[in-house]
């Protein structure tokens, strides 16, 4: 077993205190791991540059020589001691879902960050024991030997298992179908508690609905309410990490809407990703990326069902659930990257260049692309079928087939039940849409189409993004461009991401830059700021529209079969 002590001594300057113990008779060299990502977030993590004063010694205190191998994997000689026992501090100054955090009230750790394993035993046992205020509580999903001591099987329970400490959460329990949820509530605010607990009661019951039984015993939901914005969830194996805020906003019914999805999302990926696997993800290696093209499966379904078991639920009414649609589809369009890239290989890049939208043009979002194909999915099933088998056929197998028995699924397993549980084979999506970049604007209309829905098209409320082609960051004195759309009169003119209008036809902006185009005849002389250097662009444009809003609606006249489509999708 490793023996783990964490500690502190003055936390406002955010250092955390570790020593481990490890057992080494009769080894020449140990070899320490750090994480080098984490799960749930598909880029190297680099967490090692929060770590200072790395040193070893043995059993009696004797100093042993080490070196870094690479940026997260430290190598000690032994030199015949017993035990290696190492100490370092790791700078915990970031708050948020994935990250490690002290102060002066609050020791929040995520493991994953900041705990070494033994190469070459990564399955060996781990006891941490916690010096902290007697005031201090721990929430966590690992079993606890005492109030401050808790207990992992081995490195992977240990990395999955988050914990929040602090004198002042609140706990709150539900139950569904005999497991016990716990909420943790870190932070000030304000919450509906009865509520709440109705809500997550019932989007929880779906869930077994759904798969059956659960992969936990019990689970744990640890929030961070927060006095800024943050809106961020990771997911565990019986726990979900999410950081809100403003809290004080969460009084307001947007907020509460958008707490609920955010959590069910991450309860959902107790099942998928935590359980249902990728094959190139099972197990996990902890010390590079696990490539996958599959987070349009892990991610963007994970995504529709975060929302869409909310409108089965009744916690949204029907243009809730409309409005979480405009907005994805709206995130869809106005992505031009979905020229370039297919979402399958924006998975794999992930890793390359993160989450962000990385260069002009480039990629798409697992999430946002995925939860759009999940939902084209969901509904040609459920066409094939006369609504006897859906999206939820195909997770209930995954879970069955893989999830259970602890077996990694490939693109080929996932399309192959798809196509079974359709009836008929869905080329046309895996093709065109997961594998390629086909337009998805015309499934979409199709798909949306069965369940009596509409998507209505109008020209976009800014002049500039409607009739030039761009995006802007408008403030006093000039229009900062933040997209441009391709072929567009901006893009024609040499405009570009980054440029700084200053002025239309020599009339500085002032608050007014839309207003200032309106008023030209489809022409005029831009000043433009670049780089430092001004420069003078003629840009020219007409009618046609480059910019469009997006918005589902329910048809003005549906039929019986539309009717009984969509009520077959909204209750089951």
């Amino acid at each position: 077993m490793i023996q783990y002590s964490v500690y502190y001594k003055a936390p406002h300057r955010h250092f955390l205190s570790f020593e481990a113990k490890f057992q080494v008779e009769g080894r020449e060299r140990l070899r320490l791991q750090l994480p080098a990502w984490r799960p749930g977030r598909y880029e190297l993590g680099n967490f090692s540059k929060n770590i200072r004063g790395w040193k070893a010694q043995d059993e009696n205190g004797k100093v042993l020589n080490f070196q870094k191998v690479n940026k997260d994997l430290w190598e000690v000689h032994c030199n015949k001691s017993k035990l290696v026992v190492i100490q370092y501090e790791y700078y915990a100054a970031e708050l948020n879902a994935g990250s490690t955090y002290l102060d002066l009230d609050l020791l929040y750790i995520n493991p994953v960050n900041c705990f070494f394993y033994d190469e070459e035993r990564i399955d060996s046992a781990f006891e941490i024991a916690f010096a902290l205020p007697d005031s201090y509580r721990i929430a966590c999903g690992l079993p606890a030997v005492s109030k401050f001591v808790l207990r992992a099987e081995n490195f992977d329970q240990l990395a999955d298992c988050p914990l929040i400490a602090s004198a002042t959460y609140r706990q709150l329990t539900y139950e569904v179908a005999e497991t016990k949820f716990h909420i943790c509530i870190q932070g000030e605010v304000t919450l509906n508690e009865s509520r709440l607990i109705e809500e997550f009661s019932k989007f929880t019951s779906l869930h077994y609905e759904i798969f059956g039984s659960a992969p936990f015993k019990e689970y744990h939901f640890l929030f961070h309410f927060l006095p800024y914005f943050v809106r961020h969830g990771v997911e565990h194996n019986n726990s979900t990490v999410i950081a809100m805020g403003p809290a004080a906003d969460f009084i307001n019914e947007p907020q509460f809407l958008d707490l609920l999805g955010i959590s069910c999302h991450e309860l959902f990926h107790a099942w998928n990703i935590k359980s249902i696997r990728p094959i190139e993800m099972m197990p996990y290696d902890f010390t590079k990326e696990n490539y996958s093209k599959l987070g349009y499966v892990a991610e963007g379904v994970t995504t529709y069902y975060g929302d869409y078991l909310l409108w089965r639920s009744g916690a949204f009414n029907d243009e809730n659930w409309y409005e979480v649609l405009t907005e994805t589809i709206q995130t869809h369009m106005d992505n031009y990257g979905r020229f370039n890239h297919s979402v399958a290989d924006s998975s794999f890049d992930t890793w390359l260049d993160g989450y962000g939208p990385g260069i002009p043009w480039r990629k798409v979002s697992i999430y946002n692309e995925g939860c759009l194909l999940a939902m084209i999915c969901d509904l040609q099933i459920r066409k094939s079928t006369g609504g006897k088998a859906s999206l939820d056929t195909v997770m209930k197998r995954l879970f069955d087939d893989f999830g259970k028995t602890g077996k990694g699924y490939s693109e080929k397993d996932y399309r192959r039940l798809v196509d079974e549980s359709a009836g008929t084979p869905l080329n046309n999506i895996f093709d065109h849409l997961v594998n390629g970049v086909a337009d998805y604007y015309p499934y979409l209309e199709n798909a949306l189409a069965l369940a009596g829905l509409r998507i209505e098209v109008t020209p976009s409320l800014k002049f500039s993004e409607a009739y030039l082609g761009i995006e802007c960051d408008e403030n006093a004195s000039k229009a900062t461009i933040q997209k441009v759309v391709p072929d567009s009169p901006a893009d024609m003119a040499g405009l570009w991401v980054g440029d700084e209008v200053i002025a239309v036809n020599e009339i500085g902006i002032y608050k007014n830059f839309q207003n200032l185009m309106r008023m030209q005849s489809g022409a005029a002389k831009l000043s433009v700021m670049r780089k430092a250097k001004l420069k003078e662009i003629e840009l020219k444009w007409t009618d046609q529209v480059w910019m469009k809003k997006y918005n589902v609606l329910p048809m003005s006249e549906i039929t019986d079969d539309q009717k009984k489509f969509l009520n077959n999708w909204m209750t089951r």
